[in-house]
């Protein structure tokens, strides 16, 4: 039996009868929620961009942007009220994942350990999640559509579009300690499921793309590489057919400097053609074919 299905077999059981958790556990937990909350709210963070294990690997457009703005307060989501506590939530579930692994006495050799790696340019740094019979593993919190379609489809569904440079992360960290990248540990935020996702016992290539894509970004952010949009914009489709609109993909969409890339005049708007209560909405950067409310076609 894994580490993450005695935590099933503890859960089913806890909905039976009470379990004990250990008082030194509990203790562990309550001030890792205090830390969430310190970390979130109260801590002085960093407003200097820094090439860390967990954002080099994300595509270099973003970096650069990151690295352009990242002193200036009215760039990305300063408006945005629940990035902290969407922060917040991740943190607090990655709290009480580590609850019960401790509690099922799995064995745990490191915890939010802080590491570096030599490049050719710096010491670059980071902080792993855990470290479980000799692999390193990261815990991520994700929504429905994440768990189900990304991390729920496999390693493979992960290398394939690593938008989020989830490889490079978990491969620096393990990289660093000298031991191998066991996966991720996924929890389900809305419902609760969980499950892991490891990579095939031979990784050897996927280290090797992640650790190279690392190293191309810090040369190019390092080198002041001029900045290339990586990404184009997608042609709007409704139904079958496209509607003469064009659209952020998905990565732009999600992206904090998208105002900065592709004009303060991108407009979040109701899918134009459709006349459901409840449409999807899309960042639109060319409108050629705008929504006719019903006094216009009445006319």
């Amino acid at each position: 039996m894994t580490f993450l299905e005695e935590v099933k077999s503890l859960l089913v059981e806890a909905q039976r009868r009470p379990i004990e958790i250990p008082k030194q556990v509990q203790k562990e937990f309550a001030k890792d929620c205090l830390t969430a909350v310190r970390k979130q709210f109260t801590d002085d963070r960093e407003s200097e961009f820094r090439i860390r294990m967990s954002n080099v690997g994300r595509p270099l457009c973003q970096l650069q942007m990151e690295k352009k703005y990242s002193t200036d307060s009215t760039v990305g989501y300063a408006d945005n009220y629940n990035t902290k506590l969407r922060n917040l939530y991740g943190d607090i579930i990655e709290a009480v994942i580590v609850m019960l692994l401790k509690t099922v006495q799995a064995k745990i050799e490191g915890l939010q350990g802080k590491v570096k790696l030599k490049t050719k340019y710096f010491d670059i740094k980071g902080t792993y999640d855990i470290i479980i019979d000799d692999r390193v593993y990261d815990i991520k919190s994700a929504s429905s559509f994440s768990f189900r379609n990304k991390f729920g489809q496999g390693f493979q569904s992960i290398a394939n579009d690593d938008i989020f440079g989830y490889l490079p992360q978990g491969y620096l960290y393990a990289e660093s300690l000298k031991k191998k990248f066991g996966g991720w540990i996924v929890i389900n935020k809305e419902t609760g499921e969980m499950l892991m996702t490891e990579p095939p016992q031979d990784d050897e290539e996927y280290k090797k793309e992640a650790l190279g894509r690392a190293n191309n970004n810090i040369k190019a952010l390092m080198e002041d590489k001029p900045f290339e949009r990586q990404f184009e914009l997608k042609n709007e489709k409704f139904g079958r057919n496209e509607t003469g609109n064009k659209i952020l993909g998905t990565v732009c969409s999600y992206c904090q400097y998208k105002h900065k890339c592709w004009g303060e005049e991108i407009q979040y708007l109701p899918q134009q053609q459709s006349k459901s209560a409840n449409p999807s909405y899309h960042w639109y950067v060319e409108l050629n074919n705008p929504r006719q409310v019903e006094s216009e076609k009445s006319k």
